[in-house]
């Protein structure tokens, strides 16, 4: 995202987006997790504004995705140190991926069957189609998580 900040000549932006990572980086080496929901949040907005300002579709999807990456692993690793029972750490983490990679790899086939296909929509419709859309990611996640 600072990439695309920078080359739309908003180099202010591009360099406060580079050092919010960089703190979100930081809060994380020292344990302090309570901003990754609010970096997570922070980061979805730049990634819209991105796009907004005509960047490519690319990087905003690069920015978002890194962003969720971050917030998911970094919840999934607090989640991993209450654990009591060490045995089934591998087989939960190669789940987790499993489910991660499902997700990613459906919302980028999502964006580019988005750029290839044009239809107009009116905002009623393109509502209900995004629902329908999160709908199904969340009951395949569900349905993923209920075989663990």
């Amino acid at each position: 995202m600072t990439y695309a900040f920078v080359s739309h000549r908003f180099a202010i932006q591009g360099i406060t987006t580079a050092l919010l990572g960089l703190a979100w980086l930081v809060f994380h080496l020292r344990g302090l997790t309570r901003f990754t929901g609010f970096a997570f949040f922070l980061f979805g907005i730049l990634s819209v504004f991105t796009l907004w300002m005509g960047a490519s579709v690319w990087i905003s999807l690069a920015g978002m995705v890194l962003a969720l990456l971050a917030w998911d692993l970094t919840a999934f690793e607090e989640g991993l140190k209450q654990i009591s029972d060490r045995d089934d750490i591998r087989r939960m983490e190669l789940a987790h991926f499993t489910r991660l990679a499902i997700v990613i790899g459906l919302g980028a086939a999502g964006v580019a069957f988005s750029t290839l296909i044009q239809i107009d929509l009116t905002l009623g419709s393109a509502l209900v189609f995004a629902l329908l859309g999160i709908w199904g990611i969340s009951s395949l996640v569900y349905r993923l998580r209920s075989r663990e």
